[in-house]
């Protein structure tokens, strides 16, 4: 042996103790190993789960969805139909107005008394009586034409304000 150099080292201690850093180094090496192939089995079964409970969740959020979407529809429905029920009514009682007013008018024309009258009451559009005449004479409409204007103007005047009531009434029966 050669004092102070490698070769002087005792032998005896170096290969063992390489051996040992060897045998660690391969221990080492085997629970990363280990630890690698846990952690991708790992991430393949966090993978696997998230996906069935994504895959739940869209299910149950799309019933949900179709839920809401049929309770709208039928809400939705029955507004319009209400409204339109009510509108329809409206309008009836608009026209049974004007037309008991043209019956009043054409009963009151009957019997004003002018030449020829028999005082029976005439129908609605029958011919204007002296009262109409004399409407006309001074450049004023008759009452048909009038009550027929004010009759659609009344219309028109009901289908606004059922449009306006079931806008309303949809806005607030719309799911937020």
């Amino acid at each position: 042996m050669i004092p102070g150099t490698i070769l002087s080292l005792p032998w005896r201690y170096i290969v063992p103790g390489i051996g040992a850093a060897l045998l660690i180094w391969a221990a080492y090496g085997w629970h990363a190993g280990k630890v690698e192939a846990a952690f991708v089995r790992g991430a393949k079964e966090q993978a696997a789960a998230d996906t069935l409970a994504f895959t739940e969740a869209q299910r149950l959020a799309a019933a949900a969805q179709a839920k809401i979407i049929v309770t709208a529809k039928a809400e939705q429905a029955k507004i319009s139909k209400g409204t339109a029920d009510d509108l329809q009514k409206r309008n009836d009682d608009i026209a049974r107005s004007y037309a008991d007013l043209r019956l009043r008018w054409a009963a009151r024309e009957a019997n004003s008394g002018g030449p020829g009258q028999s005082g029976a009451t005439a129908a609605a559009g029958a011919a204007a009586g002296a009262a109409g005449a004399a409407c006309a004479a001074q450049g004023w409409v008759s009452l048909d034409v009038a009550a027929t204007a004010a009759e659609a103007a009344d219309t028109a005047i009901a289908r606004d304000d059922a449009w306006r009531a079931w806008y309303e009434a949809q806005a607030t029966a719309w799911p937020k």
